[in-house]
């Protein structure tokens, strides 16, 4: 989610794109206008710029559907190569030279980030949830804390960018190829990140304050009944727009990079819960950030995105798994892939609870069981 998100409330950065157009506009502007075509000559092809845009788009998106499988064939590097980051760097800068600033327009924008930063990882999150294996999950989750962290910090970015200019303008230029870094299995920047800074001084933090913990949050929720909720939603109410948004931001990410790092550090076993919760509410942030160009000045609209993210990730609800294992999983085409997943969990469970000397005979028998029903 961010670096991998859609920010629509980062105005300032916009503003960069918005003064780059204004003054192409007035370039053209400037022009002269455009000589009339002498009768009986063909005019000129013109190709609209918002036509030209979503061409561009489509391009993407086909690009997107043939790329992930084939990068997903690559292993990860965990960034340990150097030729790989200075090749990525240098790939950066000709990119920014070389391509026309038209093009540039579309691809350092938030639908280029969107896809790059939330489609992708997306994907690859449901895959890796749904396949046999746990190193793949781990990996991804790795990546959303990461990305996650970038997204929360650049939330406070506003002042920097009324400060430089340089950082409103180019920002998404910015945040593409970091967020690509940080995706790539050459570079894998977000395991760099994770193996040299998250691990020896983050870590060991957040599992400490993961465990104080544990179980609170939902006995302060079971304590306060409907009159305080109401009163807490009132407050929520009278807060800016802006700071309705921020709340929403943080309850969302917050607590779970807290949760999904010490579930990293640990290795426990709620690391696949962490990467599904990651998956749904990145694609929820995406929602309310284009909604909000609409329906954000509605009261409701921040306390609906605020039940709906404390949905995804409280125990008591799991959330998170029904959407990832009723929508998510099936509009990708895994849905086969998590049932012979589930299988293999059913497996390991047993197992663990078969002695020893009865462990072949018992599971032949349990193999015949799932034969006959599916014959019947």
């Amino acid at each position: 989610m961010g670096g991998g998100f859609a920010k629509a409330t980062f105005l300032e950065m916009r503003e960069g794109v918005h003064r780059r157009r204004e003054r192409e506009r007035e370039k053209m502007a400037d022009e002269p206008p455009p000589e009339e075509v002498p009768e009986g000559e063909a005019p000129a092809v013109v190709v609209d710029e918002e036509m030209a845009k979503w061409l561009i788009y489509g391009i993407s998106i086909a690009v997107f559907a043939v790329f992930v499988p084939i990068l997903s064939k690559f292993p990860r590097s965990r960034g340990r190569n150097i030729v790989y980051h200075i090749s990525f760097v240098a790939v950066a800068i000709a990119s920014i030279t070389i391509v026309p600033e038209s093009i540039q327009g579309v691809i350092f924008s938030p639908g280029g980030v969107l896809l790059v930063g939330t489609m992708i990882p997306v994907y690859e999150s449901i895959v890796a949830v749904c396949t046999f294996g746990e190193a793949d999950d781990v990996e991804w989750l790795q990546f959303w804390v990461v990305n996650a962290s970038l997204t929360y910090s650049t939330e406070f970015m506003d002042t920097i960018a009324e400060n430089v200019p340089f950082v409103a303008e180019h920002w998404y230029e910015l945040e593409f190829f970091l967020t690509a870094w940080f995706l790539l299995p050459w570079t894998d920047g977000s395991t760099l990140v994770y193996d040299y800074f998250t691990v020896p001084y983050i870590a060991p933090v957040f599992t400490r304050v993961r465990k104080s913990m544990d179980g609170k949050i939902e006995a302060v929720l079971a304590m306060v009944n409907s009159g305080y909720l109401w009163i807490l939603w009132s407050t929520f109410l009278t807060l800016p727009e802006e700071a309705r948004r921020f709340v929403v931001i943080a309850v969302g990410t917050v607590y779970p990079i807290v949760a999904s790092t010490a579930s990293l550090a640990t290795k426990s076993d709620e690391t696949t819960f962490w990467l599904t919760y990651w998956s749904c509410f990145s694609l929820l942030f995406v929602l309310m950030d284009y909604l909000e160009n609409f329906v954000g000045s509605i009261r409701g609209f921040y306390s609906l995105c605020l039940c709906a993210t404390v949905y995804l990730f409280l125990p008591m609800f799991q959330g998170a798994n029904v959407v990832f294992r009723r929508i998510l999983v099936p509009l990708s085409g895994q849905y086969e892939n998590m049932l012979l997943r589930d299988t293999l969990l059913v497996r390991r469970e047993m197992e663990k609870n078969i002695p020893t000397p009865l462990h072949k005979n018992v599971m032949r028998k349990a193999a015949d069981v799932f034969l006959v029903e599916k014959i019947q």
